[in-house]
C-alpha cells in the first residue's frame, strides 16, 4: 500500500462495514461476502471509504478475502482544492436505460418505484416538510422535467416539499396494507414528467408519541436500488438535524458527480473506441438460437404489466442466510453469481428451454468508465440492461438437486461466464442505444425471453427510523397500467431482514398468453431447490472454492478501466 498506515486503513474500513451491516464489531479478518455483502452494498462501501479519504475498487471489495487484504489496496485520496460545485442543474442527456424506456412504450408518467419507511415518534408536519425539502434540494434528479427539447433539471427550491407531501392521520393505529396500497396508487397517478411531478410522499401520522410511516413514490426515471439507500440515509440525517434544531441542508453530504455530468460521460464513452471494440462480443451473445419456447410471441399490444400473472415466493432464512454469506464465500463467488448458478440449473430442467437460453440481466450501472466520477451519492436511474447466454448442456444431471459434482461444475461455468462480460455489461447499452451503427443491428436481434434482477438487501438492520417497513413491502419495478412487458417471464429478487435472518423474496411475473402459471411455478420452485442444492454442495467436506476464472478470450486493454490499469502499474512498481 502507498502512503498510509495499514492499521489506519483497516480501522476506517472496519468502521464502514460495521455501519453498513449494523454490526457492533468488524475486525480485519472479517470478509465482505461472509458478512452478506453484494455488489450494491460494495458500491456503498467504496463511496463511504472515499468520503473517509480512501480509494478502493468495487471488484476488490467483492473478491478479496477480508478487510486486511482490502486495506492493503487502499490509496489515500488527495483533497481537491477549489473544485467547482457540480449542482447538476440543466439539460440531461438521455442515457441508454432512459432510451430503453422510450422504446418500450407505454405511459412513462406512472412508471414508478416506492418504499415505505418508519418515521420517528416525534415527527411533526413542519418537520416532515423540512426533511423532505432538504432531500429535494440536495438531489437534482428529483427536480427533473421533460419538455419538447428533452430532459432537464431545475434549481434547488424549484420543487416545494409542501406540494409533494400528503398527511394521512391514522388515529393511533398503523395503516393497513390496503390503505397504504390505495394511497400509493393515488400518488402514482399524480406523477407527471411533463409537469415535473417526480416525487410524491404520503405520511401516515399515527399521532404524538407514536412512530408513523412514510410512503415515498418516485418516478423510476430518477431512482434505482442504490439511490433508495442514499435517499433513506439522507432522510435520517436531515431528521437528526431538525430534531436538534439545526438546518437540515447542512447535514447532507454533497454529491460529487451529478447525474447530468454522468450522462455527458456516457455519451462520450459511447463514441469511443473501447465501446466500439465490444460490438463483436455482443453480436455473438445475441446470435439466434437461444429463445424460450412460448405459446406465441410476446405482444406489446396486449401483454401489459398490469395483466401479467404474478407469483411471490420466499426462501427462508435457514437457507437464504448461509447461501448469501458463508456459502458464497466458501465457493468463491458473489451473491449474484450464486443466484444465477441456481437459475441456470433450474433452467436446464425447464421444459420451454433448449440447450442455450438468453437471459437479460440488470446491473447497478455505476461502473468505472475511465473517467473521474464518484457516483456513490448520486441519485438517478443508473441501471444497465444486457443479455447473457447460458449454456445448459450437462446441467440437468440427476445429482444436481443433491449438491453433487454437477452443482460445482455449474458454478464454475456461470462464474467464469459472468466475469468475462466486458465492463459488467455497460457497453451493451451504449452500443444498443447510443451507437448509430451497432444499435440497429443489436436492436434487430432475438430478445431475451427471461429478465432477471437481483436488488440486493433492502432496508437496514434493526428496523429503526427511516428504514424499510417489511409489512408494507416495496416495489422497485412498478410500471403501472398499460406498460408493455419487457420479457415473457421476469423475476425480481431481493433480501429482507427478518427475526430469523435474511429472507430471499422472488417476485415472478409472466405474460399469461405466452406461458402458463404451472410452467412459471415449476421454474420458480426449481430455482429455490437448486439454491438449496448449492448450500448442500458447499457443506460437503471435499468442496473447495473454484480456481480463479481465466481471462476472457479476446480481452484487450480497451476493455480494462483506468482504475485497473492504475492498480496493475502499482503492482508492478510503476505507480
Amino acid at each position: 500500500m502507498r502512503g498510509i498506515d495499514v492499521t489506519e486503513a483497516e480501522r476506517i474500513l472496519c468502521g464502514v462495514l460495521a455501519d453498513l451491516f449494523g454490526i457492533a464489531d468488524v475486525g480485519p479478518g472479517d470478509g465482505f461476502v461472509r458478512l452478506g455483502g453484494d455488489s450494491i452494498i460494495a458500491v456503498q462501501v467504496v463511496g463511504a471509504a472515499r468520503r473517509a479519504g480512501l480509494r478502493i475498487a468495487v471488484r476488490d471489495v467483492l473478491t478479496l478475502p477480508d478487510v486486511a487484504a482490502l486495506a492493503a489496496t487502499a490509496v489515500p485520496l488527495a483533497r481537491a482544492a477549489g473544485a467547482g460545485a457540480d449542482d447538476g442543474v440543466g439539460p440531461v442527456r438521455a442515457t441508454p436505460v432512459m432510451r430503453w424506456l422510450d422504446e418500450r412504450g407505454g405511459p412513462a408518467d406512472r412508471y414508478h418505484q416506492y418504499l415505505v419507511v418508519r418515521t420517528p415518534a416525534g415527527l411533526t408536519g413542519r418537520a416532515a416538510t423540512a426533511v423532505l425539502q432538504a432531500v429535494l434540494d440536495r438531489h437534482d434528479m428529483l427536480r427533473l422535467v421533460r419538455d419538447d427539447t428533452g430532459w432537464s433539471t431545475r434549481p434547488a427550491g424549484a420543487v416545494r416539499a409542501a406540494d409533494c407531501l400528503r398527511r394521512v392521520v391514522t388515529d393511533g393505529t398503523d395503516p393497513t396494507a390496503e390503505e397504504v396500497e390505495r394511497e400509493v396508487h393515488a400518488a402514482r397517478d399524480l406523477l407527471s414528467v411533463a409537469a415535473g411531478v417526480i416525487v410524491r410522499a404520503v405520511w401516515f401520522d399515527a399521532g404524538a408519541g407514536r412512530p408513523g410511516a412514510l410512503a415515498l413514490v418516485v418516478n423510476h426515471v430518477v431512482v434505482d436500488g442504490i439511490s433508495w439507500r442514499v435517499l433513506t440515509g439522507d432522510l435520517a440525517r436531515a431528521w437528526e438535524a431538525v430534531a436538534a434544531g439545526r438546518s437540515p441542508e447542512g447535514a447532507l453530504d454533497p454529491v460529487a458527480t451529478s447525474f447530468r455530468r454522468w450522462s455527458e460521460l456516457l455519451t462520450a464513452e459511447a463514441a469511443g473506441g473501447r465501446t466500439a471494440a465490444e460490438a463483436p462480443y455482443w453480436n455473438g451473445v445475441v446470435r439466434p438460437g437461444a429463445g424460450i419456447a412460448g405459446r406465441r410471441p410476446l405482444d406489446p399490444g396486449r401483454d401489459h404489466e398490469d395483466r401479467a400473472g404474478r407469483l411471490v415466493l420466499s426462501l427462508p432464512a435457514a437457507t437464504a442466510g448461509p447461501l448469501l454469506t458463508s456459502v458464497a464465500d466458501r465457493l468463491g463467488a458473489d451473491a449474484n453469481e450464486v443466484l444465477l448458478t441456481g437459475l441456470a440449473l433450474a433452467l436446464a430442467r425447464w421444459r420451454p428451454c433448449g440447450p442455450e437460453v438468453l437471459v437479460e440481466l440488470e446491473g447497478h450501472g455505476r461502473e468505472d468508465i475511465g473517467a473521474e466520477a464518484d457516483l456513490s451519492r448520486t441519485v438517478g436511474w443508473f441501471t444497465t440492461l444486457f443479455p447473457t447466454r447460458f449454456v445448459l448442456d450437462g446441467l440437468d444431471a440427476a445429482d444436481a438437486e443433491d449438491g453433487g459434482p454437477t452443482t460445482g461444475a455449474a458454478l464454475r461455468r456461470v462464474r467464469e461466464q459472468l466475469r468475462a462480460i466486458p465492463r459488467k455489461g455497460i457497453g451493451y447499452g451504449l452500443l444498443r442505444h447510443l451507437d448509430p451503427m451497432a444499435g440497429p443491428v443489436l436492436g434487430a436481434a432475438e430478445r431475451a425471453g427471461l429478465g432477471f434482477n437481483y436488488l440486493g438487501r433492502l432496508g437496514g438492520p434493526g428496523g429503526g427510523d427511516w428504514q424499510l417497513l417489511p409489512a408494507y413491502g416495496a416495489r422497485l419495478d412498478a410500471p403501472g397500467p398499460c406498460m408493455p412487458m419487457a420479457h415473457a417471464v421476469e423475476v425480481n429478487a431481493f433480501v429482507l431482514e427478518s427475526a430469523d435472518g435474511p429472507v430471499l423474496h422472488a417476485d415472478w411475473a409472466w405474460a399469461e398468453g405466452v406461458h402458463e402459471e404451472a410452467e412459471v411455478r415449476a421454474l420458480a420452485e426449481g430455482w429455490f431447490r437448486m439454491l438449496g442444492a448449492l448450500v448442500a454442495h458447499a457443506d460437503r467436506a471435499d468442496v473447495a472454492a473454484p480456481p480463479p476464472a481465466p481471462p476472457a478470450a479476446g480481452l484487450t486493454l480497451a476493455a480494462i478501466g483506468q482504475d485497473e490499469l492504475d492498480d496493475l502499474a502499482a503492482s508492478l512498481g510503476l505507480g
